[in-house]
């Protein structure tokens, strides 16, 4: 028996859909931001022919693109939160930050997983870790594609 109620486990178990897919997207923002911490202070500390990674034009432009999109998703991320907070934040917005977070999660993580070069594949760098931690985000809370069909069902 799942709840109080036989026959209403399901529903039950909705009502927290909104909490943990928000929960999720928290935790794509934050890996987000930090995987764009680690690498700018890895790419200013790796030297590359004597200069530092970060002076490869290429390098700053990949990294000041994971940095907008962490920013921009930090910005949708609050917008959710205080609609969450005031009891507004509607299942299908929902499904969307943690759908379009998480995609932005593994994206910017992956970019940031190769500016490390080999050292990003090893597990004593964070951002190695951060990247194989990353992969279930689009999976749990309802996989990513679920939620796309949820999201366009509301069009």
């Amino acid at each position: 028996l799942l709840g109080a109620n036989e026959g209403k486990g399901f529903f039950q178990m909705m009502e927290h859909l909104l909490y943990e897919r928000l929960s999720v997207s928290v935790a794509a923002v934050v890996t987000m931001e930090r995987a764009v911490r680690l690498t700018a202070e890895y790419a200013k500390d790796r030297l590359v022919s004597g200069k530092p990674l970060l002076d490869c034009q290429n390098t700053r432009l990949k990294v000041a693109e994971c940095k907008t999109e962490s920013a921009v998703g930090r910005v949708f991320l609050d917008s959710c939160i205080e609609r969450f907070i005031k009891g507004q934040l509607d299942p299908v917005t929902g499904a969307m930050a943690k759908q379009w977070l998480t995609e932005r999660e593994f994206h910017v993580v992956d970019e940031c997983v190769q500016l490390h070069g080999g050292y990003g594949y090893m597990l004593e760098y964070p951002i190695a870790r951060m990247w194989t931690d990353c992969r279930v985000q689009r999976i749990y809370a309802g996989s990513n594609e679920i939620l796309k069909e949820v999201i366009a069902w509301s069009l």
